[in-house]
């Protein structure tokens, strides 16, 4: 989400949005003051991970996660997955945002092995506490220093693995009232999330649960007030308003690519569940 090779190198320009993964391994730091005003102002999607520390919200403190709104506060910070779209006004926020290459993520959280980094849960929004905050501060400028002069991908990788050490920290202390059933559906969002496209069938995700489709859906109910059969639907909307935002495939392609044998199918699907019609959406 941020330089390319030659900002990796050493430039201090940190401006340039990466989108997509390149082949190199990488680990990013760039405040949200530095960005270019706009770069947030649309609906934008990256194929890798991203960690958002909010210093300062801002008086318009509105930020648009996967259509959804969420009101942040000071000093929180919120870890994105692949995929997630996003959208948030930068003017009057002061923070940093973390670009972290997908499989320098894995060999964090293959030593973590954190619920937060294996997204179980995920839009959840942690509030740092001043001494830790105090030391994340810290880690920030080792990472900083480190970015402007050898950039050493495995001592960025070090920096960034005890940083969020931290934070999964304080999800972990959140997460202690959880019972069984919280974590199944946070496993059930992740297996949707995973999934959705080529499994559509409440069955499978109750096999890989390991309990019955009438358990699940009754879990399901109770903790989200929707069945399994409800989610995966509202997975694969937010799949097609996300893919027509981006404006990079056709109606057409979108079906095809999401399952949709024809076309027709694909449009009264859209208009079942959101009361419009693709072409609607997108126009709008």
């Amino acid at each position: 989400m941020l330089k390319d090779s030659e900002q990796r190198a050493g430039m201090n320009s940190h401006t340039e949005l990466l989108r997509t993964l390149s082949g190199e391994q990488f680990i990013e730091v760039y405040s949200l003051e530095e960005a270019e005003g706009g770069i947030f102002d649309d609906y934008q999607r990256y194929d890798f991970h991203q960690v958002i520390w909010f210093m300062d919200a801002g008086k318009n403190n509105t930020y648009f996660l996967d259509f959804n709104e969420y009101t942040i506060q000071d000093n929180q910070v919120v870890v994105l997955f692949p995929g997630q779209i996003d959208m948030l006004d930068i003017r009057d926020k002061q923070g940093y945002v973390f670009a972290i290459h997908n499989d320098n993520f894995f060999n964090i959280n293959q030593r973590l092995n954190s619920d937060l980094l294996n997204g179980y849960f995920s839009n959840v929004f942690i509030s740092l506490p001043p001494d830790t905050k105090d030391t994340l501060q810290q880690l920030l400028q080792l990472m900083l220093k480190e970015r402007d002069r050898n950039n050493r991908i495995l001592l960025m990788e070090s920096y960034m693995q005890a940083f969020l050490y931290h934070i999964c920290s304080l999800f972990d202390s959140m997460d202690q009232s959880k019972n069984r059933n919280e974590l199944a559906i946070g496993k059930l969002m992740r297996l949707i999330d995973t999934n959705f496209i080529h499994q559509r069938e409440s069955d499978f995700y109750a096999r890989q649960l390991g309990v019955s489709i009438r358990k699940l859906n009754e879990t399901s109910t109770v903790r989200t007030g929707k069945t399994v059969k409800q989610h995966l639907q509202d997975r694969l909307i937010l799949e097609i308003k996300k893919e027509i935002r981006l404006g990079q495939k056709s109606l057409k392609e979108i079906a095809f690519d999401l399952g949709f044998s024809e076309p027709a199918y694909f449009t009264r699907f859209f208009k079942q569940q959101t009361g419009t019609t693709p072409t609607e959406f997108r126009d709008q």
